[in-house]
């Protein structure tokens, strides 16, 4: 392994004038597997933070020189400070000491003598929530990208329809261009807009989609959508709205014609624009076969692999609920978390926690992902499994079902909490996992007869025992469905141990 592939250990800066008392934090966090920065005063503490970019930093209030809370202001006042949190630790406890650490940008308070085991669980908290806000921030720059990009009028609002991004197309069918518009409401802007839009517009945020493909509107025919864009417990976190003006479709057959084939020529559009969003170039397909089938230009199947620096291999087979452009829009989202999480040497088990989270933040409460988390240990020997309402993940050895993974997991973004605790399965060099979306099974012959499970594994098994490729199995489908259309995404995956 290159020197470069070895994860580094959080890096925190320490500021402190008393020698016994650093010495005594160094200990402690050295012992807690982090690299400390030792400085003695306010000053060589941001001297530090500059040079060093910690992850973390840690300020004593009194020091001599410049104290903490004037190095937790110049600190947070740095483009990366503004990132990077701070914990004030002092022996002063009263009120305006730690009004002032607050005001100046710190994150925590911790007063002297320390409660070591408080200590660390506020640096462990303030690291991970840091991790995933950098993932969010990540996501949300993909978001901006398709705004800026997508040729549609579509325009997101917070619960008080105020805007927080719309495209160009909706500006100029609004007549909003070059208006500051953003943190502005949208009935204040236009101040004649029917009050039968606000009935929508909180009927949205109660957790409904409200369309209409073609209504009259102020001489104009219109088709658009509102749904609600975000989830946080029972309450929709804001409203996306799409608009189109159809008139000249109206009037005219042809016009009509035109105008569908431009609205497929702009859906493929969007459908590119998320799939590039999906589409990562991280994916690492080492140790694995696969099979991706959709049933439309977008799909709700979702496949991803990557490798921690220490040799631990993450994947990830999701299928969203539906398939098409409604049930592609929750990949980036996943994909995202997943990549940067791996990246900052998160396990798996974390990585399942955050996508449930944002699942069930940001999506609608019909959208949820069933999916399989796969995690192979350094050496290769230990796989940890989760199986959350996919079908049966099966192990094979010597080229035999050796163990049968059940569903035992509620599907990410189903509900706002989740065992992440996996199931481990010692394996050995030459084991193959194999996990798969429902749609082979789901598969339909001339007669009606679904597949199965049964005629899956058997098909499977003979795969495995002759080495056939992995396009036996599509080829073998598409015989069965005797000229049928594919109806539903299907993926299919083979990880060697």
């Amino acid at each position: 392994m290159s020197k470069t592939n070895i994860p580094t250990k959080p890096l925190i800066l320490v500021a402190d004038d008393d020698d016994f008392m650093l010495d005594a934090i160094t200990m402690f966090l050295t012992n807690a597997g982090y690299e400390v920065i030792e400085t003695a005063n306010g000053q060589e503490a941001f001297q530090a933070f500059v040079s060093r970019r910690p992850d973390l930093v840690l300020l004593d209030g009194q020091m001599p020189v410049m104290d903490g809370f004037e190095a937790c202001r110049r600190i947070k006042a740095d483009t990366f400070g503004a990132q990077t949190p701070v914990i004030m630790i002092t022996a002063l406890d009263d009120d305006q000491s730690v009004n002032n650490a607050f005001l100046v940008g710190a994150q925590e308070f911790i007063t002297k003598p320390i409660l070591w085991s408080v200590l660390k669980q506020r640096i462990r908290l303030l690291l991970d929530q840091k991790s995933a806000n950098a993932a969010i921030r990540e996501r949300d720059e993909l978001i901006a990208v398709f705004f800026e990009h997508t040729p549609t009028a579509v325009a997101m609002f917070d619960p008080e329809m105020k805007y927080l991004l719309a495209s160009q197309r909706w500006l100029k069918d609004y007549n909003l261009e070059g208006k500051p518009i953003i943190g502005k409401s949208h009935y204040k802007l236009l101040p004649n807009e029917p009050s039968r839009w606000q009935d929508i517009h909180k009927s949205c945020l109660k957790g409904n989609i409200e369309r209409s493909e073609a209504e009259l509107i102020d001489d104009n025919w219109y088709r658009w959508e509102a749904l609600p864009w975000q989830k946080k417990a029972e309450d929709a976190g804001g409203i996306l709205m799409f608009t189109e003006n159809i008139t000249p479709q109206k009037e005219m057959e042809d016009e009509i014609k035109a105008h569908r084939d431009r609205l497929t020529f702009e859906r493929e559009i969007i459908e590119e624009i998320i799939n590039k969003m999906r589409a990562s170039k991280r994916f690492d397909p080492t140790n694995l076969r696969y099979i991706q089938a959709s049933a439309e230009t977008s799909s709700g199947d979702l496949l991803l692999s990557a490798f921690r620096s220490d040799g631990a291999q993450h994947v990830v087979l999701g299928d969203f609920t539906g398939h098409g452009l409604p049930a592609a829009v929750g990949g980036p989202i996943v994909s995202d978390i997943f990549y940067s999480m791996t990246k900052k040497e998160m396990h798996l088990s974390r990585i399942l926690l955050e996508i449930n989270d944002q699942l069930v933040e940001k999506t609608p409460v019909s959208m949820f992902m069933a999916a399989g988390f796969l995690e192979l240990d350094p050496e290769r020997r230990t796989l940890t499994v989760w199986n959350c309402a996919i079908p049966s993940i099966l192990i094979y050895r010597n080229k035999k079902i050796l163990h049968r993974v059940e569903s035992g997991y509620m599907a990410p973004g189903m509900m706002s909490k989740t065992n992440s605790n996996g199931v481990v399965f010692s394996v050995e060099p030459g084991d193959v996992v194999i996990a798969y979306t429902d749609g082979f099974m789901e598969e339909t012959g001339e007669d009606g007869e679904m597949f199965g499970q049964k005629k899956f594994e058997l098909l499977i098994s003979k795969m495995l025992a002759h080495e056939e490729p992995m396009e036996t199995l599509t080829k073998t489908l598409k015989c069965f469905r005797t000229g049928h259309d594919q109806s539903d995404d299907m993926t299919i995956l083979e990880l060697t141990c």
